[in-house]
């Protein structure tokens, strides 16, 4: 099971970063397996918005890749 990224933004006690809304809403649709061409379309932003809140996430959880990311929050 994949916990929401809201629970991470505000649960601190689970050891994860703090996150912007902007990268909880790019984080649930990166958790379900986007694109960010698809997150972009989806929360109706520009790909290169979506590609700087990624890597934002990346480097607030230390992890070099998406996929990484992914195994760590299962």
């Amino acid at each position: 099971m994949i916990a929401s990224a809201s629970t991470f933004a505000r649960n601190p006690g689970l050891d994860r970063p703090a996150l912007t809304p902007a990268e909880q809403d790019v984080l649930t649709h990166l958790l379900s397996g986007f694109s960010n061409k698809e997150i972009a379309s989806a929360l109706n932003k520009a790909e290169p918005t979506v590609k700087h809140q990624v890597s934002s996430i990346l480097h607030k959880h230390r992890v070099p890749s998406r996929a990484r990311l992914i195994a760590m929050l299962r």
